[in-house]
């Protein structure tokens, strides 16, 4: 298997196993996911594992072609959000509450999302 085969089996099988558990008992998957979302080095592991895939990712894709997949991925996730308007929103006004925290906590975020835009632009434009 090839590394982008890899990482598409390792995405259907957590998918799947993550449906049939939330089918049969949501409370272990929540019970599961807290103990993940406790971990502190969630952010530094999320980080190293972003930037692997996307390693294969360039691999053998363009960055457009990335970006367009991104594209398809965020709509997704926009259609489940869509479900828990009032509940998105509660949660980005405290996020961005104050500005300079905006800034401070997602400083990373923002920088790899411009560089990601940038980038496609450049490709598409020059």
């Amino acid at each position: 298997m090839t590394p982008l085969e890899i990482i598409a089996f390792v995405l259907i099988i957590v998918g799947i196993v993550k449906i049939l558990v939330l089918a049969f008992n949501p409370k272990s998957w929540m019970n599961f996911a807290k103990g993940i979302w406790k971990t502190s080095a969630l952010g530094i592991i999320y980080f190293v594992l972003a930037a692997l895939v996307f390693y294969y990712l360039i691999q053998e894709l363009t960055i457009i072609q990335i970006l367009a997949v991104t594209a398809f991925v965020a709509l997704l996730i926009g259609l489940q959000f869509a479900r828990y308007s009032k509940e998105t929103m509660t949660f980005v006004q405290k996020m961005i509450r104050n500005k300079k925290d905006v800034w401070s906590k997602n400083w990373l975020y923002i920088l790899i999302w411009l560089i990601l835009m940038l980038w496609g632009l450049k490709e598409l434009f020059m």
